[in-house]
């Protein structure tokens, strides 16, 4: 007698999960997914490499991060009420160990997952092998290059900001391309986690927010979840603004000049900028009003960085005192209206260091891993910054624009095209309030413009080899 064929009930069923769990392995027995695991593999050995022969930096500040070296309690410097000397960002990771090798280990992990999950979000974004490869291997050696990877080795907030804003970056690419919930619940904490490090990532952190406003706009199936996830940001950037007043006083007990941070942060513009330089001091004192002070003329004219020699000198002037407690925090942008033609050749010298990241061994002890040669192509002669970086974003949009990118690859080529203004815009605000140590105070954006090159080539090649297969395609839904 003849049997029936089994109906497709009588077949044993897999829940949800294990089907899931079957799927993601079967990915990554295909060709592309061994290749990117062996990548990942690859980097993250290198990074491990990296950190066992690499040795915690303290610089002048790292104590209001980390407290002091003869502290027993590393949760001195950490207030979620703005009772500390730093947003608790950077103190939070800190005081989670209770040494400075244990610190860089911390940072070192945070920057693995961050640099690895950006990585897998561009290669879901991308089709062909061959751009995924580039894209990844870029990326990858951009991360073991000394101007990066020496920041996870130094007691500053520079890497957890630097590392928050890429994890960030890779889990929106990830919320956007696969909806997974997971992965905007993980965005949103990260982010909350950013802006709680350095105040120069919120114009980042306005893009996102504008890129969650549009979704919830736009897409019916994501507006509650973009919402929920705007909504907490929103609650997390008026934490930041009610807090930063007094953080701000808080610092005074750990500055180099017993000041607060924004008087101090006026003093070193007064010792490295603006006394400095006699143009500008006669901007100051002819068009911004500030009071003559000859003292702080003579400190700045002979000794640049002494803060404690500039205090002294500034306290003996109170008008110029009370000058710079009206003006300490806008006279940079009131200094670029007075006299732009200044400005713009001061920040065309300055520019160029503040985006090709610090010397070697400025912030650190470099580990040989990478030839030179590999260095230079990231991190060119200084004079060639820009005009090399400039060259490379023009010929990926005038590529992409005739090899069809625009359409088939369309928002990986609007967030590149967006995010060099905007990091360009961040590195300009950050050096209109600061001095000195150029290269530190635009290592983000230096690092984030470079990524961001890689990935208007990668889309331009990943459109034109997918050219002849692809109708109307769109990267992200």
């Amino acid at each position: 007698m003849a049997t029936r064929p089994p109906l497709v009930s009588d077949q044993p069923q897999e829940d949800a999960p294990t089907a899931s769990r079957r799927h993601r392995l079967a990915a990554l027995r295909r060709p592309s997914g061994i290749v990117l695991t062996s990548l990942v593999a690859a980097y993250v050995l290198a990074r491990l490499f990296l950190l066992t022969r690499g040795a915690p930096y303290r610089a002048y500040d790292s104590g209001s991060y980390a407290g002091r070296l003869d502290q027993s309690d590393p949760t001195a410097t950490l207030s979620f009420t703005g009772r500390s000397p730093r947003l608790w960002g950077t103190p939070l990771l800190y005081s989670l160990a209770d040494s400075d090798r244990t610190r860089i280990v911390l940072q070192t992990l945070v920057a693995i997952v961050a640099w690895v999950v950006l990585v897998v979000a561009l290669w879901v974004c991308l089709r062909s092998l061959l751009p995924r490869v580039v894209m990844a291997v870029a990326l990858f050696g951009l991360a073991l290059t000394p101007p990066v990877y020496l920041w996870d080795h130094a007691l500053l907030s520079e890497a957890l900001s630097i590392n928050l804003g890429l994890l960030t970056a890779g889990l929106l690419v990830l919320w956007l391309r696969t909806g997974s919930r997971i992965a905007l619940v993980a965005m949103t904490a990260s982010t909350v986690w950013w802006i709680f490090t350095r105040q120069d990532v919120l114009v980042f952190v306005g893009i996102l927010l504008l890129v969650l406003a549009g979704l919830a706009w736009r897409s019916r199936e994501r507006r509650r979840l973009a919402l929920a996830s705007l909504a907490v940001l929103l609650v997390a950037l008026a934490g930041n603004a009610v807090i930063l007043d007094r953080t701000d006083g808080a610092f005074q007990k750990w500055s180099a000049s017993g000041l607060p941070q924004t008087e101090e942060t006026f003093l070193y513009r007064l010792t490295a900028q603006i006394m400095d330089d006699p143009k500008m001091r006669a901007t100051y004192y002819e068009e911004l009003g500030m009071p003559v002070c000859p003292g702080a003329e003579m400190v700045g004219s002979r000794v640049r960085y002494q803060i404690s020699s500039m205090r002294n000198a500034y306290e003996n002037c109170p008008d110029l005192v009370a000058w710079a407690d009206k003006y300490k925090f806008s006279s940079g942008y009131r200094y670029v209206l007075a006299d732009p033609g200044h400005y713009l050749a001061i920040t065309g010298r300055i520019l160029p260091e503040a985006l090709n990241g610090p010397l070697p061994n400025a912030y650190g002890t470099t580990v040989p891993l990478l030839p030179a040669p590999v260095r230079a192509v990231y991190f060119p002669a200084r004079d060639l910054v820009l005009p090399l970086g400039a060259a490379v974003a023009l010929l990926a949009v005038v590529l992409g624009l005739w090899g069809g990118a625009w359409r088939r690859r369309r928002w990986l080529m609007v967030a590149g095209v967006v995010l060099i203004p905007v990091s360009l815009v961040s590195v300009l605000a950050s050096l209109m309030f600061s001095a000195g140590e150029y290269s530190r105070f635009g290592i983000q954006e230096a690092i984030y413009l470079r990524i961001v090159l890689v990935l208007l080539v990668a889309a331009v090649v990943d459109a034109a080899l997918n050219r002849s297969a692809e109708k109307a395609p769109r990267d992200l839904p």
